[in-house]
């Protein structure tokens, strides 16, 4: 054969090879298809009342409804198509979304899952900002969000995020994190409260602001506000923005006392007078220069404290606040529960503190808990363990020592 007609033997060979390829392709796809049928017809979920089966697919959900197809209810809809439809037929799978990492395309996939959740309150959690497309799908579902966690805008525009979102009225729970290396816009910050305007609980988690010249003409209301968490040691954010906002029913508070000065901070809790029960308080470095006096004016305002906690202090705060327990009696007045989680083991000094603090507390105070992460040993004297065992036997629960070990 010449050169030309093998050539031609070739290509034949090679189109009948793509035909027979295309004919195995259409049979391995009729095979799914039937395989999926037949899958509904022996499925026994299938079988069930939607309510049951729905029902079981909820408890399928984990605490964090990642979109990926290994994560439910993405995984339970490409079982087969019975499946398939009692998930698409189950709004309330659809009502949570965590995208915990970037996604191609999230706004379009975002929009369907959200679509798919019917009148079911949402929440969403995204790995970016609100900005582009991801706000106007986010805008579209304002209706229905009520918690929402995101990354603090890039840009230093107060005006974007309300300008791409409109307002979020229903919003109960709002979680903003700072961006790595980049200072947060206070004005930022307090233009997404404003929109806000039916806030429950606030989370900022490590933002802070690099300028702190912002001075809006008026103080921000956020009346429903219940709990406001500027983070948790070493996690802290800048808790600049209570300058410029009132909680009057505020009942707990996680504040860092970062960059907040003590004038600013009274001027809040006079302004808000709010109902607090528990404030859990940061490392507390702006609270370095805070003196004995300082304190006494500021625990006038946190007469409805029930639980206070100090973690990692770097001052005198625990050893002042321990005198006025035990000197001050019209002070904290309804305070039962005290943590103090110290960077060191205590002076022998601060040991004798919280002895008297707690004697003179002793019907009031039901938990103490005093505690290092140092394994150094520094256990109190010996008269002054016997004492405060006495005040266990008595019914008060008191912890002192490391965090894996009690000395009393």
């Amino acid at each position: 054969m010449s050169v030309a007609e093998l050539q031609a033997r070739i290509d034949s060979l090679s189109a009948d090879i793509l035909r027979q390829k295309e004919v195995l392709r259409t049979l391995e796809l009729k095979k799914c298809a039937a395989q999926r049928q037949l899958n509904a017809v022996r499925d026994p979920v299938a079988r069930l009342p939607l309510e049951i089966s729905s029902e079981i697919f909820i408890q399928c959900l984990s605490t964090r409804a990642r979109p990926g197809a290994r994560h439910a209810p993405m995984i339970l809809a490409n079982i087969c198509n019975g499946w398939a439809d009692i998930a698409l037929s189950t709004p309330s799978l659809w009502a949570a979304i965590d995208a915990d990492h970037p996604i191609s395309d999230l706004a379009s996939l975002l929009d369907i899952w959200l679509s798919r959740a019917g009148c079911q309150a949402l929440s969403i959690s995204l790995p970016t900002n609100l900005t582009g497309n991801i706000a106007a799908v986010v805008a579209r579902h304002a209706h229905q969000l009520q918690v929402l966690n995101m990354y603090h805008p890039h840009d230093q525009d107060d005006s974007s995020f309300s300008t791409a979102v409109g307002s979020l009225p229903f919003l109960k729970n709002l979680t903003i994190i700072g961006i790595d290396e980049f200072s947060c816009s206070i004005s930022a910050t307090f233009e997404m409260l404003r929109i806000c305007s039916n806030l429950v609980e606030c989370t900022l988690d490590d933002v802070f602001y690099g300028y702190h010249g912002f001075n809006p003409e008026d103080i921000l209301l956020l009346p429903r506000v219940r709990l406001f968490n500027f983070g948790t040691y070493p996690e802290y954010s800048s808790d600049h923005i209570l300058r410029h906002i009132t909680l009057p029913d505020l009942q707990t508070l996680f504040i860092s006392l970062q960059d907040i000065q003590l004038q600013d901070l009274l001027q809040f809790l006079r302004r808000s007078s709010p109902p607090l029960q528990q404030i859990i308080v940061g490392d507390a470095a702006g609270l370095v220069d805070w003196t004995l006096e300082d304190l006494e004016e500021c625990l006038p305002l946190l007469s409805t404290l029930t639980d206070f906690e100090c973690l990692k202090p770097q001052n005198a705060l625990p050893s002042h606040l321990l005198t006025i327990l035990a000197t001050s009696s019209h002070l904290l007045p309804n305070l039962s529960t005290l943590t103090l989680q110290l960077l060191y083991p205590p002076a022998q000094l601060l040991y004798e503190q919280l002895f008297s603090a707690l004697r003179a507390r002793r019907k009031q105070l039901h938990v103490v808990w005093i505690s290092w992460r140092s394994k150094a040993e520094a256990r109190p004297r010996e008269d002054v363990t016997v004492q405060l065992r006495q005040l266990v036997a008595d019914g008060m629960s008191i912890h002192v020592g490391p965090e894996d070990r009690n000395y009393i």
